[in-house]
Parts: C-alpha cells; sequence; structure tokens
C-alpha cells in the first residue's frame, strides 16, 4: 500500500485542474518520486491535479510531498506482512491512527479498488498539519474482507 499518493495531494478540499506559468516536472523528477508515489505516472497525475495549482514549482511541490511523506509513520505491523491477507479495510484505519496519535480517524480515509486496499489518505492543510477530511476526500472502504499485499 502507497500511502503516499495521499500525502502528494495535500488536500483542503476540492483540487480543481487549475492552469500555471511553472514548468512542468521533468521526466527524471517524477522517476525520483517513484520510492513513494508507486510510478511516475501518478508523479505527474499529482502534479496536474493538485500542484499545478499549488502555487509551488514542481520541483518545490515534489519536496513538499516528500515532507508530508515522512510525517506519516507507516505501521510497523503492516510492514510484517509477508503474504496477500483478507483484511476489513477499518483495520487498516485503525493501524494508521495508533502509529500516528496526532490523527484522528476523520483525517485519514481508506480506499478500496477491484476488493484491495488501494490507498490511505492522509488529509493534510498547506502547513502539513493532519486537518479533517473534506467531505470530495473521504471515499471510506467499508469491505471486510479486503485483500491487503505485503508492502514493496
Amino acid at each position: 500500500m502507497d500511502i503516499a499518493r495521499a500525502l502528494a495531494a495535500v488536500s483542503s478540499g476540492l483540487a480543481r485542474l487549475l492552469y500555471t506559468s511553472e514548468r512542468p516536472p521533468s521526466r527524471k523528477m517524477t522517476r525520483d518520486m517513484v520510492d513513494i508515489m508507486g510510478s511516475s505516472g501518478l508523479a505527474w497525475h499529482q502534479w496536474k491535479k493538485h500542484g499545478s495549482c499549488s502555487g509551488l514549482s514542481a520541483a518545490e511541490y515534489f519536496a513538499k510531498s516528500r515532507e508530508a511523506y515522512s510525517t506519516i509513520t507507516q505501521p510497523k505491523v503492516l510492514n510484517r506482512l509477508d503474504k496477500l491477507v483478507r483484511v476489513p479495510a477499518s483495520v487498516i484505519e485503525d493501524a494508521f491512527v495508533q502509529s500516528n496519535p496526532y490523527l484522528e480517524r476523520d483525517m485519514i480515509t481508506i480506499t478500496c479498488k477491484q476488493g484491495y486496499i488501494q490507498e490511505a489518505r492522509v488529509c493534510l492543510s498547506k502547513s502539513l498539519q493532519p486537518v479533517p477530511c473534506g467531505r470530495d476526500v473521504i471515499k471510506d472502504c467499508r469491505m471486510t474482507n479486503a485483500l491487503f499485499p505485503p508492502s514493496r
């Protein structure tokens, strides 16, 4: 599971695709984000959807994304998995809240796709402080037997 998808989108409500005078990120910049975003394509998508209207350059936006990623502790129990498991999505959310005591349940949402836990989305202010997620962000997975793969 890649929590960076949420963290890269420093959330403060509904994001819109906006034009910016900032240069888009280079392929190298997006490739360099794979370790926390999962793919260079996702890094590009996050820039287009969120970074391009942030007022930051691509380099600044990705630096903030890394900073945001570093503020969240990934639950150790999830890192110990060595095989695919079935788990209620609420257990994943509980693990994140327990590993990050400053998080409240309304500041994180777990999403699922095609039967799998997809991501943990932590909502942050522009100053990277956890905030309650807006209605447009909350897409809590309610599955009681979602598939959860071991960490890469």
